[in-house]
């Protein structure tokens, strides 16, 4: 039954006209998911530059998995990167775009004059 619902849920949110980041937000917002700024931080202490962990994120959500998640070992019992929905390739594409920009560490600095 569980599985049921889930591939229910997962067809509706990769059907739908939402953006992508929204589709995400049905998980990452409701804390079925660790937030965006703790899987930003995490991969960006793995892979430390934005190119690589736009690609390490794009990686891991094309086909996700325990290996390829740089969350830490508790994140990962506790939000089963395995259970990670899949969603196409643009939708993905565009969505870590946008977590990354929105996340992007360096924004939170204010310049100096």
């Amino acid at each position: 039954m569980e599985k049921i619902v889930l591939l229910i849920f997962s067809a509706v949110l990769l059907f739908s006209d939402e953006s992508a980041v929204s589709k995400c937000n049905e998980c990452h917002a409701n804390f079925l998911a660790p937030p965006y700024k703790k899987v930003y931080k995490h991969y960006l202490l793995k892979y430390s530059s934005k190119a690589r962990v736009q690609k390490a994120m794009i990686d891991f959500l094309k086909a996700p998995s325990e290996e390829k998640s740089a969350m830490s070992k508790g994140l990962k019992k506790r939000f089963n990167p395995d259970e990670h929905l899949v969603f196409d390739t643009t939708t993905i594409d565009k969505a870590v775009r946008d977590i990354i920009e929105q996340e992007d560490i360096i924004k939170r600095f204010k310049k100096i004059p």
